[in-house]
Protein backbone atom coordinates (compact mmCIF):
# COMPACT_ATOMS: atom_id res chain seq x y z
CA UNK A 1 0.00 0.00 0.00
CA UNK A 2 1.91 3.49 -1.31
CA UNK A 3 2.27 5.94 1.55
CA UNK A 4 -0.58 8.57 1.62
CA UNK A 5 0.06 12.18 2.22
CA UNK A 6 -2.88 13.88 4.85
CA UNK A 7 -2.96 16.63 7.09
CA UNK A 8 -4.96 17.96 9.99
CA UNK A 9 -7.69 20.56 10.30
CA UNK A 10 -8.94 21.32 13.85
CA UNK A 11 -7.88 18.03 14.80
CA UNK A 12 -9.57 16.00 11.87
CA UNK A 13 -7.16 14.00 10.19
CA UNK A 14 -8.04 14.85 5.69
CA UNK A 15 -7.19 11.69 3.78
CA UNK A 16 -6.83 11.79 0.17
CA UNK A 17 -9.64 9.72 -1.67
CA UNK A 18 -8.06 6.29 -2.56
CA UNK A 19 -9.01 3.24 -4.46
CA UNK A 20 -8.79 0.59 -2.56
CA UNK A 21 -10.41 -2.63 -1.62
CA UNK A 22 -12.58 -2.72 1.30
CA UNK A 23 -11.21 -4.00 4.50
CA UNK A 24 -9.38 -3.00 7.47
CA UNK A 25 -6.26 -1.37 7.35
CA UNK A 26 -3.60 -0.01 9.82
CA UNK A 27 -3.31 3.87 10.20
CA UNK A 28 0.26 5.39 11.32
CA UNK A 29 0.14 9.07 11.56
CA UNK A 30 3.27 10.79 11.58
CA UNK A 31 4.68 14.10 10.87
CA UNK A 32 6.00 14.69 7.35
CA UNK A 33 9.81 15.03 7.34
CA UNK A 34 11.37 17.40 5.77
CA UNK A 35 14.90 17.41 4.14
CA UNK A 36 17.40 19.97 4.56
CA UNK A 37 18.90 22.24 2.36
CA UNK A 38 21.92 21.08 1.76
CA UNK A 39 20.18 17.72 0.82
CA UNK A 40 17.90 19.21 -1.38
CA UNK A 41 20.92 21.36 -3.13
CA UNK A 42 23.04 17.56 -2.77
CA UNK A 43 20.01 15.91 -4.68
CA UNK A 44 19.46 18.70 -7.18
CA UNK A 45 23.82 18.56 -8.04
CA UNK A 46 22.94 14.67 -8.61
CA UNK A 47 19.93 15.43 -10.75
CA UNK A 48 21.98 18.05 -12.79
CA UNK A 49 24.65 14.96 -13.00
CA UNK A 50 22.67 12.73 -14.42
CA UNK A 51 20.63 14.49 -16.48
CA UNK A 52 23.29 16.13 -18.61
CA UNK A 53 25.39 12.59 -18.46
CA UNK A 54 22.25 10.54 -19.42
CA UNK A 55 20.27 13.35 -22.34
CA UNK A 56 17.25 13.97 -19.75
CA UNK A 57 15.80 17.31 -18.74
CA UNK A 58 15.92 18.09 -15.06
CA UNK A 59 12.44 17.41 -14.63
CA UNK A 60 12.44 13.94 -16.95
CA UNK A 61 15.77 12.58 -14.91
CA UNK A 62 13.87 13.61 -11.06
CA UNK A 63 10.87 11.71 -12.72
CA UNK A 64 12.67 9.00 -13.93
CA UNK A 65 14.44 8.30 -10.40
CA UNK A 66 11.16 8.66 -8.63
CA UNK A 67 10.12 5.87 -10.86
CA UNK A 68 12.87 3.52 -10.33
CA UNK A 69 12.79 3.69 -6.78
CA UNK A 70 8.89 3.56 -6.46
CA UNK A 71 8.83 6.72 -4.32
CA UNK A 72 5.70 8.87 -4.94
CA UNK A 73 7.36 11.73 -3.59
CA UNK A 74 10.67 13.31 -2.60
CA UNK A 75 9.34 15.88 -0.21
CA UNK A 76 7.71 13.84 1.85
CA UNK A 77 11.02 11.83 3.11
CA UNK A 78 12.17 12.53 6.50
CA UNK A 79 16.03 13.85 6.83
CA UNK A 80 17.15 9.88 7.48
CA UNK A 81 15.08 8.37 4.85
CA UNK A 82 16.30 11.21 2.39
CA UNK A 83 19.54 10.49 2.95
CA UNK A 84 19.41 6.69 2.50
CA UNK A 85 17.58 7.46 -0.54
CA UNK A 86 20.80 9.35 -1.89
CA UNK A 87 22.67 6.53 -0.81
CA UNK A 88 21.10 4.36 -2.82
CA UNK A 89 20.80 6.94 -5.78
CA UNK A 90 24.52 7.27 -5.74
CA UNK A 91 25.09 3.19 -5.93
CA UNK A 92 22.09 2.98 -8.89
CA UNK A 93 23.67 5.20 -10.38
CA UNK A 94 27.72 4.31 -10.54
CA UNK A 95 26.43 0.45 -10.78
CA UNK A 96 23.95 0.58 -13.31
CA UNK A 97 24.44 3.84 -15.34
CA UNK A 98 28.01 3.98 -14.95
CA UNK A 99 28.09 7.82 -13.59
CA UNK A 100 30.12 8.19 -10.50
CA UNK A 101 28.70 10.93 -8.47
CA UNK A 102 31.51 12.32 -5.81
CA UNK A 103 30.95 12.95 -2.57
CA UNK A 104 30.67 16.54 -1.83
CA UNK A 105 32.86 16.38 1.64
CA UNK A 106 35.58 15.10 0.27
CA UNK A 107 38.23 16.26 -1.08
CA UNK A 108 39.33 16.00 -4.91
Amino acid sequence: MPRLHCRVEGGNVILPKVDVDDGEYYFELKAVGVRSGQQNNYYWNIIDILSEELGYTKQEMHETIKEHFNIESTKALEPKEFSEFIEQLIRWSAIELYVVIKDPYKPV
